[in-house]
């Protein structure tokens, strides 16, 4: 892929680029790029026996020697009609590789029927393919594009979008849900990764029998298998990853043509993939790095090389960074474009954006309100950061602290909503003194303002008491205190700070504003800022988010706005404030803000969760499905898990040794493969590293197919190090040892196949596959060998029960399990079932509506309270609500 024959060696004028050493080295370098090719898979052994390839390829590999031929074939573009040729593969390997399709298609596609229920996320992704056909705003952690694939072939397949995909386990058939034609398509993505595999191989210069091979084994992987048949993401995230991988390695076999319109058309083709990619999830991520690594790599190889002028230089830099950064970033945004296209209707994902946002949408009509906020005006303040709703109280009083009036936020406008803005005790008796005591004073930043529920007359109250939840010593409770007539104390004061406005409006800074002004409430007394982070209440205070006042808190929790403005005295003229519309990158960088946040926020345990450590060397799967004597588990197939783990680690255990040994000054070949082990499977590798370290550094909860692109490429890179390696044996040996790792890898895939495609199965043979202790599928679902028997139509098949978990329940390895008791009597550990887990729960439940407080309700219970409040007050010291509430406790 790096062109190192232009550092090694510069032909000069008249000299003879034919025979010496220069041009092997050269020649073998250019193959290890995977520089234009001709492949042939009739003759790909010398006519001695040794693995090599014949001369079409290039290059040619004799088991005498240990480098090269020093043939001028080894040089293809140092002379001759060579230099015009361009990498291809044989009407021969065509043939081969449409056999090894159709075997593929048989296993990709088996079955694809089986269940006819809703399995593991198909929950998420299914119900979300609904929302596009329905037009109806959703909101979730991943980009768009896999989503909105999944509803193109549900439209094509005949979904209509009603059917909800609510639990695991629904009937698709009963509902008539055409959810073949569904899988379908991840089904034929991952089947597509079989040639993909193989031309990838082809362009980084493997054998055809290694890229045979490579395909087989990516066509018989269970995990792949089982990811590609299911209404899931990841079959499209692999499947962008394995086509972006492949135009890269054949964008290097154009490197002698740059410039070229396959030059050109490969790395395009490279760049809108990647974009792709993270739009499907944000793993695409890694997949960037990746080439971004190699691209600076091969920028800093054309630096040194003496045929490169400095304008053809800057050429191959503007190139690169158009096709791999511009053009990524525009699918990005293009499918981003596309999805809120479709999704104009307002949904249930309308809470997790801010206003602006939701002003977009259809059936969102937030209107617009007078601009200038006054003294005495009625105002709905909203939460900027977390668009968990509005500051809220209603006529329940909390269980702990002060045992006052509940203060939340609520997610819905109603009228408890609504606070009027009025003067302190003091500033009231100037104001009423002044000549012109009928004025509207517009409030200012730093102004000291009381907020009075305009529902139930209690004041915005704090003091040191602690709140419900977060009961930490720097946050103070926030309740409503008072009633109609009460004049209040001063933990009723809050002071005004204006932290951002609208640039357009740069009064909004000093003045304060509905919509363009974003503020603070200070507590003046405590010295704490009104405050939220959507932690919910208990039952009740109806799960509404807690407020609290935070001592020394960050800015952005602490931030509200003015919604609407209500005041009858402000003149009809008066300016008016609205939300106006943002641009689609103003969109999607705040869809991406919130994605983050709530991919951050996802720390909830799963019962089949696994930490990155355990991935190469799968300690446990996941459980998708179980029915009857039937289950799908996501377990790959072992030996291409763990020989494609040992090949990434050999290649880097090989790199530190060669390293030590050239700075000894012993430069060894690696049996003439050295160049090329560098740049094909050191490619592959540093893919690999790239799709599996920064899963360390994430807390949030993290499953077994968030391995499977890092998989796939160490399967290549374990290709790749078997054919490099295996070159100098004989062609039976070779054969033999390729073939001997294909039968075990077909072995497994039948051996696993039960829990891939969910198929019957028999408890010893389910015992027998556990080669791991830490393999948790439930092997007691499945009958013993013999013991069923058939059974007429519509009645249960004779499934032994498997005996229900008792109360003593220990906790082995930090996963949940239960001891159970077999027939025998005997203890067995079982894991729990799979569970449907929504990682956006949390956030919906948040914008659930509160049970409604009626209207005679409401003033019923006001004049009770009112009366009783006054009672207490007749006993307290004036002036503390806190006293009141301590002292009435004794009284009582």
């Amino acid at each position: 892929m790096a062109h190192l024959e232009s550092m090694r060696y510069r032909k000069q004028p008249g000299g003879n680029a034919g025979h010496d050493e220069a041009t092997v080295i050269s020649g073998m370098s250019s193959v290890a790029a995977g520089t234009p090719t001709t492949l042939d898979s009739d003759d790909a052994y010398g006519a001695d026996g040794a693995a090599g390839l014949n001369s079409d390829l290039g290059y040619s590999y004799e088991k005498k020697d240990l480098d090269f031929s020093s043939s001028s074939t080894l040089a293809p573009f140092a002379a001759g009609d060579r230099q015009h040729q361009r990498f291809c593969i044989s009407r021969n390997q065509w043939i081969t590789l449409g056999f090894i399709v159709l075997a593929a298609a048989y296993v990709r596609l088996w079955r694809l029927s089986n269940p006819a229920q809703v399995v593991f996320d198909e929950v998420h992704f299914g119900k979300f393919a609904g929302k596009y056909l329905n037009g109806t705003y959703f909101f979730d952690v991943h980009p768009p594009l896999a989503k909105m694939m999944f509803a193109a072939a549900g439209r094509l397949a005949g979904y209509d979008g009603v059917f909800d995909f609510k639990s695991i386990g629904l009937d698709y058939i009963a509902a008539n849900v055409p959810y073949i034609g569904m899988r379908l398509m991840p089904a034929l993505l991952g089947l597509s990764m079989v040639p993909i595999t193989y031309v990838t191989l082809a362009a980084l210069g493997h054998a055809a029998d290694a890229c045979a091979l490579g395909a087989l084994l990516v066509c018989f992987e269970n995990a792949l298998l089982t990811q590609s048949r299911l209404i899931l993401l990841d079959a499209s995230l692999i499947f962008f990853t394995g086509l972006t991988v492949m135009f890269w390695a054949l964008f290097f076999t154009e490197s002698h043509r740059p410039f070229g319109n396959r030059w050109w058309g490969y790395l395009m083709l490279t760049g809108i993939n990647l974009g792709n990619a993270l739009s499907c999830k944000w793993v695409g991520l890694f997949l960037i790095a990746t080439i971004g690594v190699w691209t600076v790599k091969d920028l800093w190889e054309k630096l040194g090389d003496l045929s490169i002028s400095p304008a053809q230089y800057v050429r191959h830099f503007v190139a690169r960074a158009a096709a791999l950064i511009v053009v990524p970033v525009v699918v990005y945004l293009f499918w981003f474009q596309v999805h809120f296209s479709v999704l104009h209707k307002s949904g249930d994902g309308n809470a997790f954006m801010s206003p602006e946002f939701q002003n977009t949408l259809d059936g969102v009509n937030l209107g617009h309100t007078p601009r200038d906020v006054y003294f005495g005006s009625r105002v709905r303040i909203r939460h900027d950061a977390t668009n968990a709703g509005y500051l809220h109280s209603h006529l329940s009083n909390y269980e702990t602290g002060s045992k006052q009036q509940q203060v939340t936020l609520y997610g819905f406008r109603d009228d408890n909503n609504y606070w009027v803005l009025t003067r302190t005790e003091a500033d009231e008796e100037a104001h009423q003194n002044s000549t012109n005591p009928h004025e509207l004073q517009q409030i200012k930043d730093g102004d000291t303002v009381r907020l009075l529920h305009w529902r139930t007359h209690r004041r915005l109250h704090s003091h040191n008491e602690r709140p419900p939840v977060t009961t930490n010593d720097y946050q103070n409770e926030v309740s409503g205190y008072g009633w109609e007539g009460f004049n209040g104390d001063s933990n009723d004061h809050w002071r005004v700070k204006i932290l951002e406005g609208d640039s357009s409006i740069p009064d909004s800074k000093k003045k304060l504003m509905a919509i363009h002004s974003k503020f603070r409430l200070i507590h003046v007394n405590q010295r704490c800022a009104l405050f939220s982070n959507r932690k919910k209440l208990p039952k009740w205070g109806h799960e509404q988010v807690e407020v609290s006042c935070m001592k020394s808190a960050k800015f952005p929790k602490t931030l509200w706005r003015i919604e609407s403005n209500i005041n009858e005295n402000i003149p009809a003229k008066a300016p008016l404030a609205e939300y106006r519309r943002p641009s689609l990158i103003e969109k999607v960088l705040e869809a991406t803000a919130v994605m983050w946040r709530v991919n951050n926020g996802l720390t909830k345990s799963h019962p089949y969760e696994s930490r990155p450590h355990t991935w190469p060397w799968m300690r446990r799967g996941m459980a998708f499905w179980g029915s009857d004597n039937r289950s799908i588990y996501l377990l790959g197939t072992p030996i291409i898990w763990w020989l494609s783990f040992v090949a990434v680690i050999i290649f880097a255990g090989v790199q530190v040794v060669m390293f030590f040994r050239d700075r000894r000054g012993f430069h060894d070949r690696l049996l003439g493969a050295r160049e090329r082990y560098m740049e094909s499977v050191g490619f592959l590798s540093v893919g690999w590293v790239l799709h599996w370290v920064p899963f360390f550094l994430m807390g949030r909860q993290l499953f077994l197919h968030h391995y499977l692109p890092a998989l796939w490429l160490a399967i290549l890179a374990l290709v790749g190090s078997l054919d490099l390696f295996t070159r100098r044996l004989s062609r039976k040996v070779r054969q033999v040892i390729m073939f001997a790792l294909l039968l075990a890898t077909v072995r497994m895939y039948f051996q696993y196949s039960h829990i891939a495609y969910g198929s019957p199965w028999t408890r010893q043979g389910c015992e027998r596959s556990k080669w791991l202790k830490s393999w948790d599928y439930d092997c007691f679902r499945f009958p013993e060998l013999g013991a069923t028997t058939p059974v007429a139509p519509g009645l249960k098949p004779n499934v032994p029960e498997v005996p229900m978990p008792t109360a003593d329940a220990p906790d082995i390895g930090g996963e949940p399990v239960a001891i159970v008791r077999n027939k025998n009597g005997e203890a067995q550990h079982v894991p729990p079932p799979a569970q449907n887990f929504d990682p956006l729960e949390h956030e919906n439940k948040l914008n659930e509506p509160a049970p409604e407080i009626h209207q005679d309700h409401l003033n019923s219970n006001s004049a009770k309270l009112d009366l009783e409040m006054k009672k207490k007050a007749t006993t307290v010291e004036p002036g503390s609500s806190d006293t009141a509430v301590a002292t009435n406790e004794e009284h009582e």
